[in-house]
């Protein structure tokens, strides 16, 4: 029977942001101490570790893409407009000249329905702003109110930027799927360098122990049983087998 024997995590059901953090916890405990791990140990760590600064790299999921920032700054933009719009129709409504007044109702009885699109979610944002641009382009009149009022330019500038914002979305969209395709490519072979690493300082812990490497045997251990602490527990009991 074994004196030192990992404790068992599931890095299949690890999230990959949670095994890049186990595995680069455990590269950075182990490479102080190489010289204590033996030949093999060392080989299959500066096998794992570079590989493993990649993963890691692509999994952080709560970085944020270029291309988050420009979608929120586009929308910042699209809320202001909507505002400017709804503040135009709202003065022009009160004029006392008869030809801005019923323009500027007209123009609110369309615009209304659509004014609080930059309080949804943006899916639903920027497929009615171009439903919206859609009638409005189709109703002459409506135009002619508009330039009456003065809106007719907020809303030009209005659906220029809603086509931004569905193009850099969409660009952003295939990019986080790149990054998370690429991330997903390295998973099994940074699993199989974990698994492969802790293999040998497990036995290198049974058959050549000293007080060094079974210090850090005991705290690449507390991060396995941190790590699978991680794991949400199914609510049935599954039959998937444990990867150590």
């Amino acid at each position: 029977m074994k004196k030192f024997e990992f404790s068992i995590v599931h890095l299949n059901h690890l999230s990959n942001e949670n095994l890049a953090s186990l595995i680069i916890q455990t590269c950075e405990h182990t490479i102080p101490l190489k010289s204590y791990i033996g030949d093999m140990a060392k080989l299959a760590l500066d096998n794992l570790h570079p590989k493993a600064i990649t993963f890691s790299a692509q999994a952080k999921r709560q970085k944020k893409s270029q291309y988050t920032i420009q979608v929120n700054a586009i929308r910042n933009v699209i809320k202001r407009l909507f505002a400017d719009i709804n503040r135009a129709i709202d003065f022009e409504s009160k004029s006392r000249n008869t030809e801005r007044k019923l323009a500027a109702q007209n123009i609110d009885f369309f615009f209304t329905p659509y004014a609080k699109l930059p309080k949804r979610a943006i899916g639903t944002q920027m497929e009615q702003t171009q439903e919206m641009f859609k009638k409005y382009k189709a109703d002459p009149q409506l135009n002619t109110f508009a330039k009456v009022i003065g809106v007719d330019t907020l809303l030009t500038e209005l659906e220029t930027d809603n086509n931004s914002l569905i193009a850099v979305y969409n660009t952003r969209t295939v990019d986080s799927g790149n990054r998370e395709t690429s991330s997903t490519e390295l998973r099994p072979e940074v699993t199989e360098g974990y698994t492969l690493l802790c293999t040998i300082i497990e036995q290198a812990a049974n058959l050549m122990p000293n007080d060094t490497l079974i210090t850090l045997f005991n705290t690449l251990n507390e991060l396995r049983k941190k790590h699978n602490a991680l794991i949400s527990k199914p609510k049935d009991k599954g039959t998937t087998p444990a990867v150590e």
